[in-house]
């Protein structure tokens, strides 16, 4: 790992003892799995920037968990730690786990999943707070397909329902 990212959501001691043969079969030292906690603390916040003001101002457990999965898996995965069997055989628990952060995460970043953190007294009903500075802006014709394009001619496409909405609302104003 050339470079050290801030960690926050996980820290060594946890990804250590989530997956004892980080340290016992191999030699990554305190930093390296450090270096693996901070890309991927990375990907979340880029994945959860859109509905979260960041930093986070309260400690986040679901984030904590998916974290501390998450750099088990890539240390899994690009350490040859684990075995993956070939797809009539099944798939392996960390394979099945990082698929089910992956779908969270994106239900998170959706907005379809609040996220809680831990007030200072130490309860679990704190809501993040969400991102207020992104606005979204629609364009009246966000559900048409275009009618024109730049490329060629023959890869135009006629959206008829646009047309015909056009037409529609002409004929309501007597045009």
């Amino acid at each position: 790992m050339p470079y050290t990212l801030s960690v926050s959501y996980t820290t060594v001691g946890l990804i250590n003892s989530g997956f004892p043969a980080i340290t016992s079969v191999t030699a990554l030292t305190s930093g390296v799995v450090a270096g693996y906690a901070g890309m991927v603390e990375a990907e979340i916040n880029a994945k959860i920037a859109k509905q979260y003001q960041l930093p986070l101002t309260l400690e986040c457990p679901i984030l904590t968990a998916i974290a501390t999965r998450e750099a088990i898996f890539r240390i899994a995965v690009q350490r040859q730690l684990v075995q993956f069997p070939p797809a009539q055989q099944g798939r392996s628990p960390l394979q099945v786990q990082h698929s089910d952060d992956q779908k969270l995460l994106q239900q998170i970043s959706d907005g379809e999943v609040t996220l809680y953190g831990v007030n200072s007294n130490g309860a679990f009903n704190s809501l993040i707070p969400a991102n207020t500075s992104d606005i979204q802006i629609f364009s009246t014709t966000m559900n048409y397909n275009p009618t024109f394009h730049e490329g060629s001619v023959f890869d135009a496409v006629i959206a008829t329902d646009k047309l015909d909405a056009i037409d529609d609302d002409r004929d309501g104003r007597g045009l």
